[in-house]
């Protein structure tokens, strides 16, 4: 089988999307201007710089159309056009539904109208919605659709402020001139990956694959804390009351190491993309966490630029704690995630 080189964090935008971003006084994403796209411009890059798929999805959340019904017809209108393009070049792209959370009902027919009629190859979610982080119960019903199905999750960072308008240079960021994509992204892609291990909904919903994006935030490094401790404070509980009597020490302790390899397992259980990520700092903990065979080629292209397609290309093919073989890898897993781009 010839090598096939896929990137699956890479974003689209509309100029429909754009204007209708505009007013709503949008016009930044993570601190940078929102760029105009067309097809053509990613194929283009894609060949120069090596790429064979690229997988789309919209990197912006669409809860700054306060209207349910306008949130909806904004994300049935990116959905067909992905979905459009998809079609065109069927070899070349690939596309995650964007969805209209925090509406839950609505969510729950777009999932069905972009895998039923579209035909989508999964669906991007933002780490939060309106501060409300996924596995909060109340998506409960959407990941268990989402599961029902087996899907390709994918999930962006997204930094909610409380403001109408959490899109500007410094949103979200306590330091701010620093804007939110340099920090305040990996952050929250950990918090919510925390909370998704934590509230119990990954195992309770294993046929959900995920992928994450730069590499998973923090995740790798802070990953012993990202525990579920809700066995351990239960019993505790019972402990405190007097139901039971207190336990030896090496009970509790044998506690904690079960439930942080139950947690440990289920990270390593997700996919990681290497968007702006490749260097010895975060790949050397990233490995530790993950098989090979679960990291992805990112690029975050048209929203890094051509420059950033270059460096995340560069930085994965020059970075000397990856194999050859292993760099081939990392550049055509994606295939096991999408089975369709096989052809």
């Amino acid at each position: 089988m010839n090598k096939k080189t896929i990137d699956v964090h890479h974003h689209f935008y509309t100029p429909e999307y754009i204007n209708e971003l505009s007013t709503v006084g949008v016009v930044e994403g993570g601190g940078s201007q929102i760029p105009q796209w067309k097809p053509e411009n990613s194929l283009e890059v894609m060949e120069r710089y090596g790429i064979d798929v690229s997988i789309l999805s919209v990197p912006m959340p669409v809860w700054y159309f306060k209207d349910a019904k306008k949130m909806s017809e904004v994300v049935r209108s990116l959905n067909e056009f992905g979905a459009d393009t998809v079609r065109k070049w069927p070899s070349k792209f690939g596309v995650l539904a964007t969805l209209p959370l925090p509406d839950v009902e609505a969510t729950l027919n777009e999932i069905n109208y972009a895998f039923d009629i579209l035909h989508v190859d999964g669906v991007n979610l933002m780490s939060n919605y309106e501060g409300f982080y996924l596995g909060d119960p109340r998506f409960e019903k959407v990941f268990a659709e989402l599961d029902r199905r087996k899907a390709v999750v994918a999930i962006h960072p997204a930094v909610f402020t409380g403001s109408d308008i959490p899109s500007s240079k410094n949103a979200g960021s306590p330091i701010k001139t620093i804007e939110p994509s340099l920090f305040e992204f990996i952050f929250d892609t950990t918090r919510a990956v925390a909370n998704l291990v934590i509230s119990g909904t990954i195992k309770k919903y294993p046929s959900i694959k995920f992928i994450l994006s730069h590499a998973g935030g923090t995740v790798p490094y802070v990953a012993n804390r990202i525990i579920d401790r809700s066995e351990i404070i239960a019993f505790y509980q019972k402990v405190q009351s007097g139901q039971i009597a207190p336990p030896a020490p090496e009970v509790f302790q044998k506690m904690l190491e079960d439930a942080q390899k139950e947690s440990l397992r289920q990270l390593g259980s997700m996919y990681y993309d290497t968007t702006f990520s490749v260097n010895i700092h975060e790949m050397s903990s990233l490995q530790k966490l993950v098989d090979n065979s679960h990291i992805l080629l990112g690029t975050d292209y048209p929203l890094g630029q051509e420059i950033g397609m270059r460096s995340n290309m560069r930085d994965l093919r020059s970075y000397e704690g990856f194999s050859e073989k292993e760099r081939y890898e990392i550049e055509t897993n994606a295939l096991i995630l999408f089975p369709r781009l096989n052809g």
